[in-house]
C-alpha cells in the first residue's frame, strides 16, 4: 500500500505536475457532465495542494523502510479522516468524482487495519 500512496502523492507534491493534475480532475468532471464549479488555484491554494502532497510522499517513505504495526494502524485511521474530508469537501461542491477516493481511502483503511504485518 505504501508504494501506491508513494506514487498517488508524488504528482501533489511537485507544483507543476500538482497543477495539471488539479485541472485534469475537472476536466474529467466537465467531460461527465456533472458540471461542478471549477475552483480558482490561487497560489495559496497550490501550497497547500503541495504540502499535502510532500506529507504525503514522507509518510508512505516511512512506512516503506518501517513496516511496524503501529504504523498500518494508524495509517488505516488517518484514511478513514481523509476520507471524512473528502465527503465533506464533496458536500461543499467539490466534483463527485472524488468519491473515487472515498472509496479507495476505505478500502485502503481496512487492507491496513486487517493486514498491518503486511502493509507495504
Amino acid at each position: 500500500m505504501a508504494w501506491v500512496d508513494f506514487a498517488i502523492t508524488l504528482p501533489f507534491a511537485l507544483p507543476a505536475i500538482s497543477y495539471w493534475l488539479l485541472g485534469f480532475i475537472y476536466h474529467l468532471d466537465q467531460r461527465f457532465a456533472l458540471n461542478s464549479p471549477v475552483p480558482t488555484f490561487d497560489p495559496v491554494s497550490m501550497m497547500f495542494v503541495n504540502i499535502m502532497g510532500v506529507l504525503g510522499v514522507i509518510w508512505a517513505l516511512a512506512r516503506i523502510g518501517n513496516p511496524r504495526e503501529e504504523l498500518a494502524r494508524l495509517d488505516a485511521l488517518g484514511r478513514l479522516a481523509v476520507a471524512a474530508l473528502i465527503i465533506h469537501a464533496i458536500t461543499w461542491g467539490a466534483t463527485p468524482l472524488l468519491w473515487l477516493f472515498v472509496g479507495t481511502e476505505i478500502i485502503g483503511s481496512a487492507i491496513q487495519y486487517k493486514k498491518p504485518k503486511k502493509s507495504d
